[in-house]
């Protein structure tokens, strides 16, 4: 079971929607990817891309979180957000920094 599960993943639990959300999934060293991404398909997602070494960039529908929030070898789940932004675009040496 993950460390730590967003809120709002948190009120998506037990829906019956088939509406896809995009998920930033953190896993554990302990596994490798290869293992992760197929646990994570059989719960219903879809690893759109791999960030880091230790986060995957997931599809799913709705219906699945509540499987893939009792994977073992996920450390964290949350929905992604576009809360980076470059904040001089067109200045190449501006570095994209996170604005809450």
């Amino acid at each position: 079971m993950p460390e730590y599960i967003d809120p709002q993943v948190e009120d998506l639990r037990g829906s019956n929607n088939p509406i896809e959300v995009t998920l930033l999934i953190g896993v554990s060293g302990d596994y490798d990817n290869a293992t992760v991404c197929k646990l994570i398909e059989q719960a219903g997602g879809t690893v759109d891309a791999e960030i880091g070494r230790a986060t995957l960039r997931v599809t799913a529908p709705e219906t699945a979180i509540e499987s893939l929030c009792t994977l073992e070898e996920v450390k964290s789940i949350e929905l992604e957000r576009d809360d980076v932004q470059v904040l001089a675009e067109g200045n190449p040496h501006s570095r994209p920094r996170v604005t809450r």
